[in-house]
């Protein structure tokens, strides 16, 4: 199609900034709630299209050099490149009231973004919503659910208090932990075959962290419905970070002499576990395929890592392209979308490799995803992207 070539001309403007402030360690959030709107309403905001000098940002709530979120803004750059549109990125420092600082410092320039992308962050994101709301710009947030607690006072997508709240992607992180220790036991089982009730240590991100309360419960739930075949010693919450893992791991091994199995809520953290005593016979497993939890699986450092959802924002930024040109996502996706994750395993993880990596998204034409430039597309077919060539199985 024509305009593909049309837009496409724009050059792409990936600016990232830096902001260092006090505050307290990010979290994340979102679930359906009888305050939560038709999935099929019509257009809340009035839609045009992009015009040159419009952008959309980003915020990150870490640096570019964080595992899961710098892979996530360069994925979204790709897809906005593609596209032809301006995408800002703003990177946080791990607090999020820098988050809120980032977003109000963007919404209130002179030449504000078009839209916005975001996670959900306890009591930060209620306050993007309101200005955003007033200065009449759409947000889309990514990457996990509203806490219950605050569902009452922020409700859903389009809801009469947030109109411009267009949409809301993030994965189903509790599944995400039930299978993380599903299949640790599955390979505990092919290693130690005689034995049973294998020794298990987790680590969990900040609680103030929805994707970490959410893969705790995942986890929890696992453990409920198999007593008697992972012996959870201990849970141990971090701050996501490496030195909060580190620091504390050589006490458990300790303690656990006999420990075999380490169920973490992120690749970062089974790996920094891993350093500490990495010639123990312990399966580790985590989530987030970043490239150095790829590369453990490929090497045999991890059993497996769960992943794929760091596409969360590209696909976000396609669903905001289609919207602004007047094709609106929600009447074949509807607002509150969840995005699958998929087992990176030794059988796959070579492929999987290739498919995450920057320079095969540069062979790829991410228009090919637009409804709005393919309008034959019946629905979108984006969460195909990893299942196009070796099939990894899909968690849902």
């Amino acid at each position: 199609m024509s305009l593909t070539s049309t837009f496409c001309k724009y050059l792409l403007a990936v600016l990232v900034y830096t902001v260092s402030l006090s505050g307290i360690a990010y979290g994340d959030e979102e679930k359906s709630s009888p305050l939560q709107s038709s999935q099929h309403q019509p257009l809340p905001l009035q839609p045009s299209p992009f015009q040159t000098s419009d952008y959309i940002t980003y915020i990150s709530p870490s640096p570019m050099d964080n595992w899961f979120w710098g892979k996530t803004a360069e994925f979204a750059g790709q897809v906005a490149g593609d596209l032809g549109i301006g995408l800002e990125v703003l990177a946080g420092d791990d607090q999020r009231f820098t988050v809120l600082e980032l977003g109000q410092q963007a919404l209130l320039r002179e030449k504000p973004p078009k839209a916005l992308i975001m996670g959900y962050f306890i009591t930060i994101t209620e306050k993007l919503l309101e200005l955003s709301r007033d200065k009449g710009i759409p947000v889309f947030l990514i990457n996990t659910r509203v806490h219950e607690r605050e569902l009452e006072w922020v409700g859903g997508p389009r809801s009469e208090r947030f109109p411009n709240w267009l949409g809301h992607m993030y994965p189903d992180d509790v599944k995400a932990g039930y299978v993380v220790a599903d299949e640790l036991l599955k390979k505990a089982r092919q290693i130690w075959p005689a034995g049973n009730n294998y020794s298990l240590l987790a680590i969990n991100g900040a609680l103030d962290s929805m994707a970490a309360l959410d893969r705790q419960q995942g986890l929890y739930s696992f453990l409920d419905e198999h007593p008697g075949q992972l012996d959870l010693k201990r849970l141990l919450n971090t701050n996501w970070l490496w030195d909060g893992v580190t620091s504390r791991m050589p006490t458990m091994l300790e303690r656990y002499p006999s420990l075999q199995v380490v169920w973490s809520a992120s690749d970062l953290m089974a790996l920094a576990a891993r350093s500490i005593a990495p010639k123990a016979p312990i399966i580790y497993a985590g989530i987030d395929w970043s490239d150095a939890g790829l590369q453990a699986v490929k090497e045999g450092d991890l059993a497996l890592s769960l992943g794929g959802h760091f596409t969360e924002a590209g696909w976000a930024t396609i669903l905001l392209f289609d919207y602004f040109h007047g094709v609106d996502f929600a009447s074949s996706m509807g607002v509150i979308i969840k995005s699958p994750m998929s087992l990176a395993t030794s059988d796959n993880v070579e492929s999987i490799i290739h498919k995450v990596s920057p320079e095969y998204w540069k062979t790829v034409d991410f228009t090919q995803y637009s409804r709005f430039i393919h309008p034959d597309q019946t629905r979108y077919h984006f969460f195909e992207f990893f299942q196009m060539d070796h099939g990894p199985e899909v968690m849902q």
